[in-house]
Formats: structure tokens, C-alpha cells, sequence
């Protein structure tokens, strides 16, 4: 199962535990007769908490992780989920703190309970719900945005040839291993996040955009991508044909 599927489904987790923060906090401070026992209400409330809290962090791992490990370059949404992420963290710390030691701002939790439970929402939404939907629950490759055709596609990548020295190929396995195995399947054509690469510089056409698969399509696809694909346009000349040389024995 792939990271971000994982990630996803952890995220709906976090997204339960909101939704109970909320019911118990409402039932504790929105009602004149309770309807259930304080004392139950309040643990639950916390040992929700506690779980939330822990599972952030360990999805944050897991996003840093990857960013560190590909040095993908985060895309627009997901730049705005990153910093709603952290606001999420910095609120439920600060919760924490108010209900814990600094007493005397005890009065404010409610409403920072529910800025928090809106920012838990928005977090999820922005990276889980999306993928989720997108993606067919994990089955499916979105379809690009736009696909733009070339007038001249079949000629188009003419020039770039794929390199076929034994040293060149290493390299770029290394670096498919270190930058894509993460979302691209090298043997087979299933879906991780991506496409699998099996025959891709065999096939007519590249699995996403659709253009004429050549080495030249495919180093444009490195840098500038489609769809939720990271830009990898810090990487060398030398390592992208190092790549496609690698692709190429696919």
C-alpha cells in the first residue's frame, strides 16, 4: 500500500477523533441537562486528544520524510496544507497548555476548540479529501487537469536520445530508487500514486500526458510535471538523462 493512501487513511482518523472532540465538547458545554456522565464526556474528550495529537505527528514525519528523502518541491495546495497543518499543531499545543498550566485562560477553550476542530477540517480536506477523491479511494491515477497537444507531437523530442552506457543506467536507477519508487511502480503498469513505468519509452504515448513517449517528453514530464506529480527541476542535465537512460531498460 503506498505512502499516500496510508496517509490518507490515517488523515480519516484524525478526522473521527475530531468529530468526537467536538460531540463530547458540545455535550459537556452545550446543554443545560446532560444527557451523559461529565466524567466519561471529559476522558473522552482528552483520550481523543491525546490520539489526535500523536497521529499529527506521525503523519508529519511521514510528509517530512518524503519531502527530505525526494526533495520534491511542494505544490500550491500543498504548501496551504502544510501550513494548516502547523496551525493545527500550534492550536492543540496551546490547548493543551491553557487546560494543563496556564490556568487562567481556561475560559477560552471552547472557542479555540472550535477554530481548531474548522483548521482540523480545512488540513484534511486539502490533502486526504482530495486524494481521496481524485484518485478513486486509492484506485486510480487522476487525469491531468489540461493536456496540451503539440502541432508538430510526433517530431516533437526528436533531438534527445536515451543514453545506454552501463555507468549511466546505474546512476539513474539509483536515483529512480531515491526520487520515484515512492510513487511509481518500475516493473509493472499498476497505480501507486502514479503510473507504473513498465515499457514507458516502449509505448506510443506517455500514461499521463498523452504525448509521443520519447526522452524528451519525459525530462519536460520530470521538470515541469502534470497534475500533483513534484517538480524535480533541481536535479542536473546529467541526472535526468541518467533517469530516462534508466527508464529506457524498462
Amino acid at each position: 500500500m503506498q505512502i499516500f493512501f496510508i496517509k490518507s487513511l490515517l488523515a480519516i482518523v484524525l478526522l473521527v477523533l475530531s468529530l468526537i472532540s467536538i460531540f463530547t465538547m458540545f455535550e459537556m458545554f452545550g446543554r443545560a441537562e446532560r444527557k451523559f456522565d461529565p466524567q466519561k464526556l471529559r476522558k473522552t474528550h482528552r483520550l481523543s486528544g491525546m490520539v489526535f495529537f500523536l497521529l499529527s505527528v506521525a503523519i508529519a514525519y511521514i510528509c517530512i520524510d518524503f519531502l527530505a528523502k525526494t526533495k520534491a518541491e511542494p505544490s500550491p495546495r500543498a504548501a496551504m496544507h502544510s501550513v494548516l497543518s502547523v496551525a493545527v499543531l500550534f492550536l492543540l499545543s496551546l490547548k493543551i497548555l491553557f487546560n494543563r498550566v496556564y490556568r487562567h485562560f481556561y475560559a477560552q477553550l471552547q472557542t479555540m476548540g472550535l477554530i481548531l476542530a474548522f483548521a482540523s477540517f480545512a488540513m484534511i480536506g486539502s490533502s486526504a479529501g482530495y486524494f481521496l477523491v481524485v484518485s478513486k479511494f486509492g484506485r486510480e491515477m487522476p487525469a491531468p487537469r489540461s493536456v496540451e497537444r503539440e502541432k508538430d507531437a510526433g517530431q516533437e523530442g526528436a533531438v534527445r536520445t536515451a543514453k545506454t552506457d552501463p555507468m549511466s543506467i546505474a546512476r539513474g536507477k539509483e536515483l529512480y530508487e531515491s526520487k520515484c519508487t515512492f510513487c511509481h511502480d518500475p516493473f509493472s503498469n499498476n497505480t501507486i500514486t502514479g503510473p507504473g513505468h513498465k515499457g514507458i519509452l516502449k509505448n506510443p504515448l506517455l500514461p499521463v500526458s498523452k504525448k509521443p513517449a520519447n526522452p524528451e517528453n519525459v525530462a519536460h514530464q520530470i521538470r515541469t510535471p502534470y497534475k500533483d506529480m513534484p517538480s524535480f527541476s533541481y536535479l542536473s542535465e546529467t541526472e535526468v538523462e541518467d533517469i530516462i537512460a534508466y527508464l529506457n531498460t524498462l
